[in-house]
């Protein structure tokens, strides 16, 4: 049987608490602190980078696990399914913003001076 989906707190509600949600951590991993941010802007560019990337290291590896876990007969296959795409949906994600990242760095270097 496959478990029942948690609600999605809504974007207002995430803002209120300062909470950034990260691909891949539900709303009791933002809570506890993985893609946390500091509603006051503290947090450094780096940290948050960090914490993006730990958070898709987590996600990768709880996909790997959830398989091996089906492959061994214990978890479900529609577990496995639903952590891969995760982490698939979390890489695609990661990918896209480091492109564009990518392409700023280089339109702000291609600039006169």
């Amino acid at each position: 049987m496959i478990p029942a989906i948690p609600p999605i707190p809504s974007i207002s509600t995430s803002i209120a608490l300062g909470i950034a949600q990260t691909p891949g951590v539900g709303a009791a991993g933002a809570a506890s602190g993985v893609g946390a941010v500091n509603a006051a802007g503290s947090g450094s560019f780096q940290n948050i980078l960090g914490q993006a990337i730990d958070a898709l290291n987590g996600t990768t590896n709880n996909a790997t696990n959830v398989s091996l876990q089906a492959a061994a007969g214990t978890a479900s296959v529609a577990d496995a399914t639903i952590a891969t795409t995760e982490a698939d949906l979390a890489t695609q994600l990661a990918s896209g913003v480091t492109s564009k990242a990518v392409t700023a760095l280089n339109s702000i270097m291609n600039m006169p001076m």
